[in-house]
C-alpha cells in the first residue's frame, strides 16, 4: 500500500507541474493583447499594401510593342552606296527613326536656297521685310543658270513674294541674289543659317559667281542640314506657325520631280527643293513625302559623279524609303 501512495503522490505533483507549464502568467496578457493587436495592424499594412501594389500593378499597362525598325540604312546603302564621288542621305520619320548616312559638308548647288527662305521669312515675321515691296529689274541683277527673269528686260518691276516664288519653284538665280541683297546681304543669311543650328552651311558666294569658284569659295550644306530644316518646317517649327505653312506652300509647288519624288505615288503630298551644279557633277535633292498626318524626310546629295547613275539611284532611294514608311508591314 505504501507503494501506491507514493505513486499517487508523484502523479499529483507531475500533474500540477504540467499544469502550471502550460499557463501564461497574468501580468504577460497586457502585453500580449497590445502584440496581438500590432500584429493584426502590421498584418493589415501588410495586406493594404500587398492590396496596393497588386491594385498598381493591375493598373499598369501593358508595354507598348516595340516599334519596328526600317531598314533605311540598308536601303541608303544599296541605292545610293555604289555611286562614284562623295554622297550623304539622311532620312528622319514622324515616328521618330532617323539614318544619317555619310554625312559631311558637301557642295549645296540650289539647296543652300532653303536657308535663304528661312532668312526671308524671320524677317517677314520680324515685319523688316514686305512681300508686296516691288522690286525694279536691273541688267546688272541678271545671271544665267536656271530661271527665267533673266530674260525679262531691265526696268521690270516684280513683287518681293514673285521674285521669292522664283527662287523656289524654278530656282531662278536672278531672284535669288536679289533676295540676298534685300534680305541684307550674305552675313545676314549665315547668321539665320547659324541660329537654325546648320553648322555644315555656309552661304558663301552669290549664285553664278564664277570669280567666287575660282577662289575656291563655295556654298556648303550637309544632308544632315537639311533634313534637320526640313523636319522643323514640316512640324511648324522652323519660324513661326504661318511663316512655315507658307514655305510649305513653296516647297509644294516646286517644278522638278525628277530625282526623289519621282517614283512616289500620286497620293503623296511631296515638299522639295533640288540642286544641280554639272561642272562638279552635283545633283541634290531635299524632300518631304507626307501621307495624311505622317510624313518622311528624304535628303540625298551627290558630288563628282554621273548624272546618268545619280539620277537613276536617288529615283529608287525616293521610291524605297516611301514604301518603307508608308506600305510595308
Amino acid at each position: 500500500m505504501k507503494w501506491r501512495w507514493w505513486l499517487i503522490f508523484g502523479l499529483t505533483i507531475s500533474a500540477g507541474m504540467a499544469l502550471a507549464g502550460c499557463q501564461r502568467p497574468v501580468a504577460a496578457h497586457p502585453a500580449t493583447h497590445t502584440t496581438a493587436s500590432s500584429a493584426v495592424r502590421h498584418s493589415q499594412t501588410q495586406h493594404s499594401a500587398t492590396s496596393s501594389k497588386a491594385r498598381h500593378t493591375a493598373a499598369k499597362p501593358k508595354s507598348a510593342p516595340s516599334r519596328v525598325q526600317l531598314p533605311l540604312r540598308s536601303i541608303a546603302q544599296r541605292t545610293m552606296g555604289r555611286l562614284a564621288g562623295q554622297n550623304a542621305v539622311y532620312i528622319q520619320t514622324t515616328a521618330g527613326q532617323t539614318l544619317s548616312w555619310h554625312d559631311r559638308s558637301q557642295k549645296a548647288a540650289s539647296d543652300i536656297k532653303l536657308f535663304i527662305l528661312a532668312t526671308v521669312y524671320r524677317q517677314v515675321v520680324a515685319g523688316t521685310f514686305q512681300l508686296a515691296t516691288p522690286y525694279t529689274l536691273r541688267e546688272a541683277d541678271k545671271v544665267g543658270g536656271t530661271g527665267n527673269l533673266q530674260a525679262q528686260p531691265a526696268g521690270t518691276r516684280v513683287t518681293n513674294q514673285a521674285l521669292l516664288k522664283a527662287m523656289m519653284t524654278v530656282s531662278d538665280n536672278t531672284a535669288t541674289n536679289i533676295i540676298i541683297r534685300e534680305v541684307g546681304g550674305r552675313a545676314v543669311v549665315n547668321r539665320e543659317i547659324q541660329r537654325l543650328g546648320a553648322t555644315q552651311t555656309r552661304l558663301r558666294r552669290l549664285m553664278m559667281d564664277q570669280k567666287a569658284l575660282a577662289a575656291g569659295r563655295d556654298n556648303v550644306t550637309s544632308a544632315r542640314d537639311l533634313g534637320q530644316l526640313l523636319m522643323k518646317l514640316w512640324h511648324h517649327q522652323l519660324i513661326s506657325p504661318t511663316a512655315d505653312t507658307a514655305m510649305l506652300k513653296l516647297l509644294a509647288a516646286n517644278t522638278n520631280h525628277t530625282k526623289l519624288p519621282a517614283n512616289v505615288p500620286a497620293s503623296r503630298q511631296v515638299y522639295n527643293k533640288t540642286g544641280e551644279f554639272d561642272t562638279y557633277g552635283v545633283e541634290n535633292d531635299a524632300a518631304i513625302f507626307a501621307h495624311g498626318q505622317r510624313a518622311v524626310v528624304v535628303v540625298a546629295l551627290s558630288q563628282h559623279g554621273q548624272l546618268a547613275e545619280q539620277i537613276p539611284a536617288m529615283n529608287r532611294l525616293g521610291q524605297q524609303v516611301d514604301h518603307a514608311v508608308f506600305t510595308a508591314k
